[in-house]
């Protein structure tokens, strides 16, 4: 089971398929960063270019913002980013 790191709980996750990997994508309440866990199992693990592909797409689905150049580090279970969002 996942769970997202402290300032991301109460914001909820948003579930999002890409690939045939599922992401769940957490929000800070008020802030621009993001995580991302992908949270089906598969074996042997998908390669991490793969999977941090993936997660920008995912992120970029549910945030509808871009992700900060330089910004989208992880390995094949979590992904975090910066995010660089629209003016309200």
């Amino acid at each position: 089971m996942d769970s997202p790191t402290l300032g991301y709980g109460r914001a909820g996750a948003q579930i999002v398929e890409v690939g045939g990997n599922t992401f769940r994508v957490y929000t800070e309440l008020n802030g621009n960063r993001v995580e991302a866990h992908r949270v089906n199992v598969i074996f042997p693990p998908p390669s991490r270019l793969m999977i941090l592909q993936q997660a920008h797409e995912a992120i970029v689905q549910v945030t509808s913002c871009d992700i900060k150049k330089g910004s989208l580090i992880g390995d094949q279970a979590m992904v975090k980013a910066i995010l660089i969002c629209p003016s309200a």
